[in-house]
């Protein structure tokens, strides 16, 4: 899993029209070419999102698509919900115009839209090569604007010393006495669709109205965090329960919605150790319900389905729902599937006795004896397909990381392990230790050859001789 210190991260969203340099000045911050850049407009499709240091100081950049071209009338739909997309997961904005082109009534408008706003803003002014370029962007009534050339690094150094002081303090979000609580026995997060029932069954855990809802798609804007006490046996703690905003509804622009509901998650996902997926049994299962799925286990998150509302669903209706959705989960066949009723009660109690069981999990230890163990009997029943005939042999394996699970496993041709026996692996190894829904982490490596250097100079003298 990321490294939890990095889910509380300010965002900074990069935002501006097409072909102005976004994606070029995302890979420069970022340190290698991870969005694609080129001289089209619309080459950013979907929204990026990368850890990168400004500074002394880490960051989760977000690159996104361009706002639209200067018929501002027919795009100003297109303008809002970029920008309002920025807005709703950004500290920061780094708004990008193009000093070759000069000020746009594009530019303008999002300038308005970010005075009104009142967000944290700076203007970075690429392609500023000239002299003198920056200089009439002072009229879109801004900061200071920032000449910089993204693809030449020209300026870019002052850049990022202003940009890291620009960053909100660390630790301001967080409570005074936050050093001094204890650490939860453990993290859940709730996610999911708008208006699926993620803060009502938050509100049935917790026993009372803590988390406000709605039937009003969007109400949840922000995560939200609540501990709870929690008894597991002997030990008393507290467990902290994460409900996240769902997509807000933007007409048409379905690209922004997948923005704003990707980067919540992500910061979701890492400060959690278990995710629920809710899902509404009346509407089905939706193509976001899926990539929220994959982006939990990707996370490292160990993922457990709810499916609510099903006191709303015959027997049929249920049989239909129940086997599309393990159909459309065919490629994660461990995670677990609750059928739950929040708003009356139902179910609830053991979903989350088993989310907290797998939050835990994700956090299990094997001794390197067990580990290796498995490994031997895991191949006895099967074995790793031959690479043109020549064995693949998994030797040896220990643990290396928790939250997920994470083990280096030694064998002779690393890069000839197929895709299929490594969901054999993983699926025999959360069977053999129980640890359903949880994801585990497979690093291959090849065993060290301490003869190798002797043969390799035993050959050479042997043809010196001959």
């Amino acid at each position: 899993m990321s490294d939890p210190s990095l889910a509380s991260l300010p965002v900074v969203a990069i935002v501006g029209r097409p072909n102005v340099g976004k994606s070029t000045l995302f890979n420069r911050l970022v340190g290698r070419r991870r969005a694609i850049v080129g001289d089209r407009p619309g080459v950013t499709v979907d929204r990026l999102e990368n850890d990168c240091m400004i500074g002394k100081r880490a960051v989760m950049l977000v690159d996104t698509g361009g706002i639209g071209e200067p018929q501002h009338g027919q795009m100003q739909p297109d303008i809002d919900a970029q920008v309002e997309a920025a807005l709703a997961v950004a500290d920061l904005v780094l708004f990008v115009v193009d000093g070759q082109a000069g000020a746009t009534p594009v530019d303008r408008d999002i300038a308005g839209r970010l005075r009104r706003q009142g967000l944290p803003a700076m203007l970075v002014v690429n392609k500023a090569e000239q002299p003198g370029a920056a200089t009439e962007f002072y009229a879109l009534g801004l900061d200071e604007p920032m000449a910089v050339s993204a693809a030449h690094g020209q300026g870019i150094a002052e850049f990022i010393e202003r940009l890291e002081s620009a960053l909100p303090p660390e630790g301001e979000a967080m409570p005074a006495d936050e050093g001094e609580q204890a650490e939860p026995l453990a993290q859940v997060t709730v996610i999911g669709r708008p208006n699926v029932g993620k803060s009502t069954l938050i509100n049935a855990w917790l026993g009372r109205e803590r988390v406000v809802v709605s039937p009003i798609a969007g109400t949840t804007r922000d995560a939200i965090d609540v501990d709870m006490p929690y008894r597991i046996g002997d030990e008393e703690g507290s467990v902290r329960l994460v409900d996240t905003a769902g997509q807000r509804k933007h007409g048409r622009i379905s690209d922004i919605i997948e923005f704003v509901a990707r980067v919540k998650a992500v910061q979701a996902f890492r400060r959690a150790h278990a995710a629920v997926i809710v899902l509404d049994g009346i509407e089905g299962v939706a193509e976001q319900d899926m990539r929220l799925m994959t982006l939990a286990q990707q996370e490292g998150c160990a993922l457990l389905v709810a499916v609510n509302k099903a006191d709303l669903m015959s027997d049929e209706a249920w049989a239909y729902f129940s086997d599309r959705l393990s159909y459309r989960m065919r490629a994660m066949p461990d995670v677990p599937v609750f059928r739950i009723s929040a708003k009356k009660g139902r179910g609830v109690k053991k979903l989350l006795g088993e989310a907290v069981r797998a939050a835990r999990n994700n956090g299990t230890e094997i001794n390197t004896g067990s580990l290796n163990r498995w490994l031997e009997q895991a191949q006895r029943k099967q074995t790793a397909p031959s690479e043109r005939g020549a064995l693949v042999r998994l030797k040896y394996a220990f643990q290396v990381d928790r939250f997920p699970p994470t083990v280096k496993v030694f064998c002779n041709r690393p890069g000839s392990i197929k895709a299929s026996y490594l969901r054999y692996l993983e699926q025999s190894f959360r069977s053999r230790f129980q640890l359903p829904g949880v994801p585990v982490r497979f690093v291959f490596t090849a065993s060290e050859n301490p003869y190798a250097p002797a043969k390799d100079a035993g050959r050479r003298r042997t043809k010196r001789k001959t």
